[in-house]
């Protein structure tokens, strides 16, 4: 979502460490990405057990790359066409990256100012698709207070009843496909 925001400013935050090295890889040093390889599933059960013996870039490469649906640190692919793992590198390294800052930080300690769009893509609450912690109720009272003075754009299933829905979409589950389909939302605090 980020490469689709067009402002001379662009700054994309994650609290997932993991993430933002392998973005700033993809965006510093592409080469390191391409070269990656897809891994066994014991090497990648090793990553996962040891990732401070790697640097983070490639951790967050091998959390994502050969998961179902990349799924951070989620259920290995062990049915991995040989190209998903390639085209998940070949995704990120096809988005420009060049003019985006990209900053590990818990959302609480972002410096929000005033007459920006900001766009959340939260943990949805009805799925633990991070394994992480994360009270939305908390979270909603975030995007209530600085609606006030922002374009605050929420990506989720379901909301609370003071935010509206402005775009939606159905999806198919990857993982389950006779799952019924659910609706990928995108909503703003009604105020």
């Amino acid at each position: 979502m980020i490469t689709q925001v067009n402002h001379h400013t662009k700054i994309g935050y994650d609290a997932n460490k993991f993430l933002i090295a392998v973005l700033r890889e993809a965006r510093d040093n592409p080469d390191n990405l391409t070269k990656a390889k897809c891994i066994c599933r014991a090497a990648y059960n090793y990553v996962k057990a040891n990732k401070d013996l790697f640097q983070n870039w490639y951790v967050g490469a091998m959390g994502f790359f050969p998961t179902y649906s990349n799924k951070w640190m989620g259920t290995y692919f062990d049915d991995l066409d040989p190209g998903y793992f390639k085209n998940s590198i070949r995704s990120i390294l096809k988005q420009d990256l060049r003019s985006y800052q990209l900053i590990c930080s818990d959302y609480k300690n972002i410096p929000i100012g005033k007459g920006n769009v900001i766009y959340c893509d939260p943990p949805y609450k009805i799925y633990d698709y991070y394994g992480m912690p994360f009270n939305h109720d908390e979270f909603y009272d975030w995007v209530r207070k600085i609606s006030k003075d922002n374009i605050v754009l929420v990506s989720e299933y379901e909301m609370p009843d003071d935010f509206v829905c402005i775009w939606e979409m159905s999806v198919k589950p990857q993982i389950n496909h006779s799952a019924r389909r659910r609706f990928e939302r995108l909503f703003i605090y009604r105020g």
